[in-house]
C-alpha cells in the first residue's frame, strides 16, 4: 500500500459491472504508473462488489473499494476526495476509459507550466474522442489554450466534452453541497466555482475514450421530475445566476434556461417560488426569471401533455 501518488483515479458506479472494465483495461495499459484508483459503489446490486475484489488482489497498482447507500455522485465524488492520496485528482466514468497515455501527458504537459505561474491553475484538460477514434465536440483554438472553463463555456461557447485532472487539495475546498434528500447535483457546481479562481492548461491531446453507445441521451423535462433531481438542479441554477450572470451577453442560453427552470425545479422540490427568487441576490436576476415565467409555465404545460399522451399509449 501507498501513502501518496501522483493521479487518484476515481470512479463512481451504479449497477456498471458490465462496462467498470473498461477502465480497469484501460488503467493496466497505462504508460505511467504513479497511480490509484479509488472505486466507490452507490449501493449496486450486481455483483460490483466481488468484481472489484478480484482487481484488488490482482492489479500492480493500489486498488481501493468504497461502498456507500445509494446516494448520488456527487456524495461518492465527496468520499472519494477526502480519501484521495494523489497530487491530482481525476474523475472517470464507469463507462469509459482512460488513453493508454493519458496520465503520462497530463503529468507531461502540467509540468511545462512553468513553476513561478503553476498557483494561477488548477490543472490540465484534454480532449475526448468515443471508440472509434473520432473527436467529440470542438478542439480547443491554441495549444497550449491557457483560460478557465468559464471562459471556455461562455466567451469561446466551446462544445463537447472535454476532460482532465485537478489538484486534489484544491478540489478539497470545493466540495458538493450534500443536501438532504437530494440525490444529485450538476457537475458544474463545483468546477465552474473552481473556475472563478484558477484556470486550466488544455492542450489539443485525447486523455479520455467516451463510449457513445453506453453515453446517457439529453435528459427531458420529464426526466428531472423527481425530488431529488430537483433539489440539485435548484441549487445549480441559483448558484449560475448568482455567480456568474456577468457573461449573459456572451453567451445568453445558459442564462435563459436557468431562468425557465428555475420556477419547475422549485415547484417539483417543494420550495417556494417566491423564496427562490429572493435567493437570487442581484436585480437582474430576479428580473430574467420573472420574464421567464411565461416560458416557464408552456414548458410545464408541455411536459404534462407528454407525460397525458404517455399514459394513454401505455394504457391502449
Amino acid at each position: 500500500m501507498v501513502d501518496s501518488a501522483l493521479f487518484t483515479v476515481f470512479t463512481p458506479t451504479y449497477n456498471r459491472a458490465h462496462t467498470l472494465r473498461r477502465v480497469y483495461d484501460s488503467l493496466c495499459a497505462q504508460t505511467l504508473r504513479d497511480f490509484e484508483w479509488i472505486v466507490i459503489d452507490d449501493g449496486s446490486t450486481d455483483g460490483t462488489a466481488e468484481l472489484v475484489a478480484n482487481w484488488v488482489k490482482a492489479a500492480d497498482f493500489p486498488v481501493r473499494f468504497f461502498r456507500q447507500e445509494h446516494s448520488g455522485k456527487h456524495i461518492a465524488h465527496n468520499l472519494a476526495m477526502r480519501e484521495a492520496r494523489g497530487k491530482f485528482f481525476l474523475p472517470l466514468d464507469s463507462d469509459d476509459a482512460c488513453a493508454p497515455r493519458g496520465l503520462e501527458r497530463m503529468a507531461y504537459h502540467w509540468n511545462t507550466i512553468p513553476d513561478s505561474e503553476r498557483a494561477l491553475y488548477s490543472g490540465v484538460d484534454g480532449l475526448c474522442s468515443d471508440q472509434n477514434g473520432e473527436i467529440i465536440g470542438d478542439r480547443f483554438p491554441s495549444e497550449p489554450f491557457d483560460t478557465t472553463l468559464r471562459e471556455r463555456r461562455y466567451v469561446y461557447r466551446m462544445r463537447g466534452e472535454k476532460w482532465g485532472s485537478t489538484l486534489t487539495d484544491i478540489v478539497r475546498r470545493f466540495p458538493f453541497p450534500e443536501a438532504a434528500g437530494s440525490q444529485f447535483a450538476p457537475e458544474g457546481l463545483v468546477w465552474l466555482d473552481i473556475a472563478k479562481t484558477y484556470k486550466n492548461r488544455c492542450v489539443n491531446e485525447v486523455f479520455r475514450i467516451y463510449y457513445i453507445d453506453d453515453a446517457h441521451t439529453g435528459e427531458t423535462l420529464s426526466k428531472r421530475r423527481s425530488f431529488e433531481d430537483a433539489s440539485g438542479r435548484l441549487h445549480y441554477y441559483l448558484w449560475l445566476l448568482n455567480n456568474d450572470l456577468g457573461y449573459f451577453f456572451y453567451s445568453p442560453m445558459p442564462f435563459l434556461k436557468a431562468a425557465a427552470m428555475l420556477p419547475i425545479v422549485a415547484r417539483l422540490s417543494g420550495k417556494n417560488l417566491w423564496g427562490a427568487i429572493g435567493s437570487l441576490r442581484a436585480a437582474p436576476a430576479k428580473l430574467l426569471v420573472l420574464l421567464a415565467l411565461p416560458l416557464s409555465y408552456l414548458l410545464l404545460v408541455i411536459d404534462w401533455s407528454s407525460h397525458v399522451r404517455g399514459a394513454t399509449k401505455s394504457v391502449a
